[in-house]
């Protein structure tokens, strides 16, 4: 009975000891994933490893699934731009996860998504006056455009469209035109449309993100991209402030 007790006792130590040992390491690798993975926001990524038992996967150095979410992305000319992203199969052999700063991540796969602002990219947008605004499930737009035969600027409203065109770069088309306060025959709304069809320049995505679809919500443009094989690189000069920070508390 006692020999029994015994091997139970010690059965639940190496129990307890494994567990507290995979939450360690899990927490490390979380830690240095930061430091690289936190480079294109303005403080550290949130960083999550998926998948348990995470010892096996820190001693292959291979990681089936990292989380990563963080804001403050400035995206051209537009600030306030927040990432989710997964990272499938990433690679951090053991090695330079046991070593004081990790020099690069590489990952199978990266697919996630960026979050425009409305406001911003009504900022950066080639039409005077522009302003979006989700209602419902439509993205409407709003501007101040000279009305052909009127001696004043009138305000135009209609269905914002996003769409991606050549290069990556996103159109922006205003459809279902009307002007606020004024019966304007179709002839004359025809001939705004060229101005209410622009191009907005949309700098390189992160980790090179491809963009394969746009779609609009309450929190602004969701721009979903993909990349394969991205290579993860630390910050030339070492770590941002706010990460040395956040890890000294």
């Amino acid at each position: 009975m006692l020999i029994a007790l015994a091997v139970l006792a010690l059965l639940l130590l190496v129990g307890v000891g494994a567990v507290f040992a995979d939450r360690s390491l899990s927490a490390l690798a979380e830690r240095r994933a930061s430091e690289v993975l936190s480079q294109p926001f303005a403080n550290p990524a949130t960083v999550r490893v998926i998948g348990r038992p995470f010892v096996t996967q820190a001693l292959r150095g291979r990681y089936r699934e990292v989380h990563v979410a963080g804001g403050g992305l400035s995206i051209g000319e537009m600030t306030g731009a927040t990432l989710d992203a997964r990272l499938h199969t990433v690679y951090l052999p053991a090695r330079d996860l046991l070593r004081h700063r990790v020099g690069e991540i590489t990952c199978d796969r990266v697919a996630g998504h960026v979050v425009l602002p409305f406001g911003e990219l009504a900022r950066v947008a080639p039409i005077p006056g522009l302003e979006l605004t989700l209602v419902g499930e439509r993205l409407m737009a709003s501007a101040a455009l000279p009305i052909p035969g009127f001696s004043q600027l009138a305000r135009v409203n209609g269905q914002a469209v996003w769409t991606v065109g050549n290069g990556g770069a996103l159109w922006l088309r205003v459809r279902g035109i009307s002007v606020a306060g004024i019966s304007v025959p179709g002839i004359v709304l025809n001939q705004l449309l060229p101005a209410l069809d622009v191009p907005v320049t949309l700098p390189e995505l992160p980790w090179g993100l491809r963009i394969d679809d746009l779609r609009p919500t309450a929190e602004g443009l969701v721009v979903t991209g993909s990349a394969d094989a991205p290579v993860f690189r630390s910050f030339p000069g070492g770590r941002p402030r706010q990460v040395d920070e956040l890890w000294s508390q």
